[in-house]
């Protein structure tokens, strides 16, 4: 039984530390990684057993609209450390989400959870980290965006052109919506994960099949998910291509 636990954070640029890096260096006109603050972090477990059946966990999510950025980190540092036997997963994770969150760590006094701590740092554990897209980088210069690989995969386009867009509470007031933004992105990530898992050579494991369980265990959790339509559309979809592999395989 392989378990994981999918991250996808989303963040802001900060007004403050913005123009204090701007003072230190004029020069530099890029906004850097280091001026952003995270406003929401979603987790989704999943787990995929020796027959490549899949099982989805929970789905939970914290924002900045009741609490400051250290409240909801630390809340979500707790739950971590409860799934610490879970190999946390992201896609782009290792360039972003984590260099993120170790900075707002060290802003608000917080150790790391076992998932987040560099391996050359006192890690006592396996890697607990699997980053998609570095992953399927390996040792040369190509990346690809997590819209991409789904494309690839056949994942409609609806279900993610607002994904590198996100409307953002501070400029829309909507949080649900942007709640919803970011725990999509769970999902999104792990159909990216057992396509990954997939071409690894898992003999067991099947992209349609699996796409349609873990579809079906997000919308278990949120039934009333404004993407629903589109993922029950792609559900239907789904159904005849495990249909179509079951006759072929008669």
């Amino acid at each position: 039984m392989q378990k994981y636990t999918i991250l996808d954070t989303e963040m802001v640029f900060d007004r403050y530390l913005t123009e204090a890096y701007q003072e230190i260096n004029p020069d530099c006109h890029k906004t850097r990684i280091a001026a952003r603050k995270l406003n929401m972090i979603a987790l989704l477990d999943i787990s995929i057993d020796d027959l490549g059946r899949i099982s989805v966990g929970k789905l939970r999510s914290w924002t900045t609209e009741h609490q400051d950025e250290g409240a909801m980190l630390s809340a979500a540092f707790d739950d971590l450390r409860a799934s610490a036997d879970r190999t946390l997963v992201t896609y782009g994770g290792s360039a972003m989400d984590a260099k993120v969150m170790e900075l707002a760590a060290m802003s608000h006094d917080l150790a790391l959870p076992p998932q987040l701590v560099q391996a050359f740092g006192p890690r006592t554990v396996r890697p607990a980290h699997l980053d998609i897209n570095a992953a399927m980088k390996g040792f040369g210069k190509t990346w690809h965006h997590l819209s991409e690989v789904l494309v690839r995969i056949g994942i409609p386009v609806a279900l993610i052109r607002d994904k590198a867009n996100p409307d953002l509470p501070f400029e829309t007031g909507n949080w649900d919506l942007a709640r919803q933004h970011c725990e999509l992105d769970t999902l999104l990530t792990a159909i990216a994960l057992i396509a990954w898992r997939r071409i690894q050579g898992d003999p067991c494991l099947r992209i349609p099949g699996a796409i349609f369980a873990l579809i079906e265990g997000y919308l278990r959790q949120r039934p009333d998910a404004i993407a629903g339509p589109i993922l029950k559309e792609e559900q239907a979809s789904l159904l005849e291509k495990v249909f179509g592999l079951a006759a072929e395989a008669a």
